[in-house]
C-alpha cells in the first residue's frame, strides 16, 4: 500500500502577510504616489533651437512654432513620465480644449492663463478662431500655495 504524502513544511517569511481581503485574501500593497516636481521650468524660456527649428525659421519670417511632438516632449522633460502616457493625456487635453473654443467657451488655465474666443468664422471649409489671451501680471513660475481657494474643513462653501 501506498503511505499518502505529506506536505513539507514550508518556512515562514519573516513578514506575515496581512488578510483583510474577502476568504483570507491579502490585502494589496499600496505605496504612496511619488510627487513628480518638475525639473525643467515650463513657463521659462523656450529651449535653444535645434538646426532643424533653425532652418525652418529661416526660411520663413514666422516666429517659432511648438509642434505637437516637441510639445509631448517637453512635458516628458519636465514631468519624467513615460512618452506614451504624456502622448495620450495630451491629445486628450488638446481635444477637449479645441471643442471648448470651438464651443465659444472662455477657458481660465493657470499658468497658460485665460483664453476668449474674439471672431469665429468659416473660411474653406475650416473653422479659424480669432483668439485672446490674458497671461497673469504676477511673478511668472513663482510657488503658489497649494491650499489656495481650498475650503477649510469646517467650510462648506
Amino acid at each position: 500500500m501506498a503511505t499518502p504524502k505529506t506536505a513539507a513544511a514550508k518556512p515562514k517569511s519573516a513578514k506575515p502577510v496581512e488578510t483583510r481581503g474577502p476568504q483570507g485574501v491579502p490585502a494589496p500593497s499600496i505605496k504612496p504616489a511619488a510627487v513628480v516636481v518638475a525639473a525643467v521650468s515650463v513657463v521659462g524660456a523656450p529651449p535653444a533651437m535645434t538646426d532643424q527649428t533653425a532652418n525652418a525659421d529661416s526660411d520663413s519670417a514666422q516666429a517659432p512654432m511648438l509642434k505637437k511632438q516637441a510639445l509631448v516632449d517637453r512635458v516628458v522633460t519636465a514631468t519624467g513620465a513615460k512618452k506614451k502616457d504624456v502622448k495620450l493625456i495630451l491629445e486628450a487635453a488638446l481635444g477637449v480644449l479645441g471643442d471648448a473654443l470651438s464651443a465659444g467657451e472662455e477657458l481660465n488655465l493657470p499658468p497658460l492663463g485665460k483664453v476668449k474666443v474674439n471672431r469665429q468664422k468659416t473660411e474653406g471649409g475650416a473653422e479659424v478662431l480669432i483668439l485672446k489671451l490674458r497671461r497673469g501680471g504676477g511673478k511668472v513660475g513663482a510657488a503658489q500655495d497649494p491650499n489656495e481657494g481650498v475650503a477649510e474643513d469646517d467650510e462648506d462653501d
